[in-house]
């Protein structure tokens, strides 16, 4: 982890700046407590505090990982990148990171940090950072008690996971970006269709920041074949419907082996004002 990612973070206990040691093995808070964070094998930190769950466990992050890395999704990576340039972005926070897809790809002439609740999903995305070089840094932690000091980040990008503004209005820089990603009204549509006999539009985003101008609203919609049931499997599962999916339902996948349907997206732009 670089200098520059630890200048991003906070000790979870008492909010002091961090340090390395000088082996690079562990941190320091420079609090009067100076409490101590060991890196894992694999180059991440967990800066929990005891009862702030445990995200996703490692079966889930598994199969993100597998349907992400076919590239799936890459439009809207790419999409993400482009608005990053666009705003000139340096140092940029990743809240709800997950397996850190969009994370790893965010990590080029800037700094970019991951959090997430999820210690398999963080472990996953720090392999994937040493394994294709980048320069992305990855820290277990809330998103609703980030362990990132105030003002540090120029953008925070909040990617299909839950919304907490005022910890976003928090780590941002005054006039920063927030930029959300929530499914559009017929992302996935082709699944539901399969699955289900009345096929519903998703309602949007319920969670949407009250107190930032809104500047943006995109929309990013084309159409996928996904191949194969181990993908098709992998996709169903990273939904919220592999949660409310009757097995009856379910079970109609079993003799899908293609799968054509529509990705939807909206993409959320919002501003820190001076005053918040």
């Amino acid at each position: 982890m670089k200098s520059t990612h630890l200048a991003m973070l906070r000790c979870p206990v008492c909010a002091a700046a961090m340090q390395a040691d000088e082996v690079g093995k562990s941190c320091r808070c420079t609090g009067a407590r100076s409490h101590a964070y060991d890196f894992a094998r694999s180059g991440y930190l967990n800066l929990t505090r005891p009862g702030e769950g445990e995200g996703d466990l490692r079966e889930a992050i598994r199969a993100r990982t597998l349907f992400l890395s076919a590239g799936y999704y890459a439009p809207l990576s790419n999409e993400i990148n482009n608005v990053l340039q666009e705003f000139g972005a340096k140092a940029v926070l990743d809240a709800g990171c997950g397996e850190g897809y969009y994370t790893n790809r965010m990590a080029k002439d800037r700094t970019v940090l991951g959090v997430d609740l999820s210690r398999a999903g963080i472990d996953a995305a720090a392999k994937q950072a040493k394994q294709k070089g980048t320069d992305a840094a990855f820290v277990v932690g809330s998103i609703f008690s980030l362990p990132i000091a105030d003002a540090t980040c120029d953008v925070v990008t909040n990617l299909f996971a839950p919304c907490c503004e005022s910890e976003f209005a928090r780590v941002l820089k005054d006039g920063g970006y927030l930029i959300l990603v929530g499914a559009g009204e017929r992302h996935l549509m082709g699944l539901k269709q399969v699955l289900y006999e009345n096929p519903y539009l998703n309602p949007g985003r319920a969670d949407l920041p009250t107190k930032m101008q809104e500047l943006d609203c995109r929309r990013l919609a084309y159409t996928v074949t996904v191949e194969g049931r181990e993908a098709i499997d992998a996709l169903f599962s990273m939904t919220p419907y592999y949660w409310r999916t009757s097995e009856a339902d379910r079970a109609k996948l079993n003799n899908i082996q293609t799968l054509k349907t529509e990705l939807d997206f909206d993409i959320f732009i919002y501003q820190k004002g001076d005053q918040q």
